[in-house]
């Protein structure tokens, strides 16, 4: 985090609207996006990003000094969500973007294995899916994982490697051709 994100955590837990603001506008996106993939509805996954945002502000002047924001407000945000689907909804999950295609090489992949990756996604334990959505699609470090899972760091190296294990034997392919698919 940096100092100035620091700053404008400190100032909003302080109660500053205007610095809760700034990283409402800096997070939004990203908690957006992330809930759209694991909801596959855009109008659910915005109301689930208000309540996410409503939640970690009425939240944060309880926390401590040292929160580690950005993964605090993605297990807000995994929470959240999680509590929805519970309530009888079904989780969908969209396919993985990988670093080397570009958005259009992706849509015409996707267009042949978007619906065997979805089904795999959606053929794993919960907790593994929302690992590798995490950890491979939000781009958050292993620290940030483990803190968005609300688990050690060794529970969720853990946690990713069976995920991936599983993934491959549900995907149909070995543990090392997931690079292909963006999930190592």
């Amino acid at each position: 985090m940096s100092v100035d994100e620091n700053g404008l955590v400190e100032r909003a837990r302080a109660g500053d609207q205007a610095a809760f603001a700034q990283l409402f506008e800096q997070y939004h996106s990203p908690i957006l996006n992330y809930l759209h993939r694991m909801v596959s509805d855009r109008a659910l996954a915005e109301d689930l990003t208000q309540d996410t945002f409503i939640k970690a502000y009425n939240a944060l002047p309880r926390t401590k000094p040292d929160l580690a924001f950005k993964a605090w407000l993605y297990r807000i945000a995994t929470n959240t969500a999680i509590s929805h689907l519970r309530r009888g909804k079904i989780i969908k999950w969209l396919p993985f973007l990988t670093d080397r295609e570009t958005p259009d090489e992706h849509i015409e992949k996707s267009v042949t294995r978007k619906m065997d990756i979805t089904e795999a996604l959606s053929k794993l334990p919960q907790h593994y899916a929302t690992a590798l959505l995490l950890r491979h699609y939000q781009g958050l470090s292993l620290a940030e994982t483990a803190s968005a899972l609300d688990v050690t760091e060794n529970a969720a190296k853990l946690r990713l490697f069976r995920a991936r294990k599983a993934f491959a034997q549900v995907y149909g392919v070995s543990p090392e051709g997931l690079r292909d698919e963006g999930l190592t």
